[in-house]
């Protein structure tokens, strides 16, 4: 079956007549209270259900909450927005699930190294799977700015700087979440990031404004996002950052014009985090009323954290600033969404209907994945130039391991990862001593303790070290709290003493 086909397969079935129908007979039974809340999206408290947050959902007030990853708290959750209010409609349970949730993948910069679709598909079915067994249901990936400003702290999260390469992946990144069939168990609905644009901040400072003329715009920046949108990506998100001076999460040009009308995307559209409130910032609203105003406008149908919608809303309605038409659209790509997920027909989540989480196959194929991500600049000794790879057992009796990265298991495991956890990790230096057996002796000195640390004072126990063996391993980089979101460096040499 090829790519094309599947694409065609996504989109009738997301979009389905059927579905649209159904979605459109369940907003003819609502009040405007009740579609308002359709369009709010709420921060959980972790692990507990606070009473408002209850009550918001009793309510009616809430479409959507973020970040809970406790079973029970969600099919909780789930069984307030059922049972307890007057038309039952589920919840879109939201998490960030970048590159793995709890058997973790190479960062997306990595599996872009793999240059393999079937990799990165395979990466995010399980990714989609596990985070499923806690509840979820959608995420916020993948992430296809074409980012090539190594400063940005976010380059880890993309998948390179070639669009024909970022779009190959986005596709197989989106099968992989997604399946053919978006109501089957461990299929979750992924999210196309940061519309648009966002990868050419400024000086390589996260949030700052971009500037990209056009034609570079199309012909870099959009096409992974319109491959996106080919593929049936449930969901778009809109980026904090302007767009040649306009904001993208007020942008009615890159919205309504781009997205609607020239490429005829029917999915939902999300802010991001407190993205509306956050136009006052820009200097574009000037309270939460025009935030809320400018970003329904611009086509933002779901309000992530904020609340300038809810709290709004009706009165711009009721002053006849927007129509209440265009709302019940909004509404339509959230109960879309929603009923192509299978909600209504089953809201609530059995972990044992899924695969086990870090079950061998799926390790497996994390290993297999961080194998072929690997790079090899170069593989040749200084003194006569021939292979220092495959180390030659022969040879070898004494491995000097040098650097603050060899045996830390959490840094291992890189930036985005929220839910995976470092006892699962194999160390460089785990993995080597595992590897190397009986008759090889393995001495490691990390030298730093941090890839921050500007301490030498154990320089000399490494250089000793590596006179009295026959290979030295070296392990440098920076810790994940480097790089990511809101960390970006302004110099990208080694950190600390490294």
């Amino acid at each position: 079956m090829s790519r094309s086909h599947l694409s065609n397969s996504y989109i009738s079935n997301l979009y389905s007549p059927d579905i649209i129908s159904q979605a459109k007979q369940l907003l003819s039974k609502m009040t405007l209270h009740e579609k308002l809340g359709q369009l709010s999206q709420i921060s959980s408290a972790g692990g507990h259900i606070p009473h408002d947050l209850a009550d918001a959902i009793r309510q009616g007030r809430v479409s959507s909450v973020i970040n809970e990853v406790d079973l029970a708290t969600n099919n909780e959750l789930q069984r307030l927005a059922v049972e307890e209010t007057r038309l039952g409609i589920p919840l879109l349970i939201g998490r960030d699930v970048i590159h793995g949730f709890k058997t973790i993948f190479p960062i997306p910069l990595g599996q872009a190294a793999t240059w393999s679709p079937d990799i990165v598909e395979k990466g995010a079915r399980i990714a989609g799977e596990e985070s499923a067994t806690v509840g979820v249901n959608w995420t916020f990936a993948p992430m296809i700015d074409i980012a090539r400003d190594p400063r940005w702290g976010r380059i880890a999260e993309s998948l390179g700087e070639d669009p024909f390469l970022c779009s190959a992946l986005c596709t197989a990144m989106v099968k992989g979440f997604q399946t053919d069939n978006l109501s089957l168990p461990g299929s979750i609905a992924s999210c196309a990031k940061h519309f648009a644009g966002y990868g050419a901040s400024e000086s390589g400072r996260d949030y700052n404004t971009t500037n990209i003329p056009e034609n570079e715009l199309r012909n870099v920046y959009l096409p992974p996002f319109h491959q996106a949108a080919k593929s049936g990506v449930a969901s778009f998100m809109a980026s904090f950052s302007d767009l040649n001076g306009v904001p993208a999460t007020g942008n009615q040009w890159l919205l309504k014009q781009v997205l609607r009308d020239e490429w005829n995307y029917q999915g939902l559209v999300v802010s991001d985090w407190e993205s509306i409130k956050e136009l006052q910032v820009h200097g574009l609203s000037a309270d939460d009323k025009d935030s809320a105003y400018l970003a329904a406008k611009a086509g933002v149908d779901m309000e992530m954290a904020s609340s300038c919608y809810i709290d709004n809303m009706a009165a711009l309605i009721a002053e006849n600033q927007i129509e209440e038409t265009e709302v019940d659209q909004m509404v339509l790509n959230v109960l879309q969404m929603k009923f192509a997920l299978g909600l209504f027909e089953n809201a609530f989540t059995d972990p044992k209907v899924l695969p086990e989480l870090l079950n061998a196959k799926n390790l497996e194929a994390a290993k297999e994945a961080a194998q072929k991500s690997c790079v090899l600049l170069q593989n040749k000794s200084r003194y006569n130039n021939s292979p220092v790879l495959p180390i030659n057992r022969g040879a070898t009796k004494r491995i000097a391991v040098i650097g603050p990265m060899a045996h830390d298991g959490y840094e291992q495991l890189g930036t985005w990862v929220f839910d995976g956890n470092e006892k699962h990790s194999v160390t460089c230096l785990d993995g080597l001593i595992a590897l190397a057996g009986e008759g090889i002796e393995i001495e490691f000195e990390s030298v730093l303790g941090t890839s921050r640390d500007r301490n030498t004072q154990h320089f000399d126990k490494a250089l000793k070290l590596t006179n009295n063996a026959d290979l030295a391993i070296l392990y440098l980089g920076e810790e994940s709290i480097l790089s990511g979101e809101a960390h970006c460096r302004s110099n990208i040499d080694l950190p600390g003493a490294q």
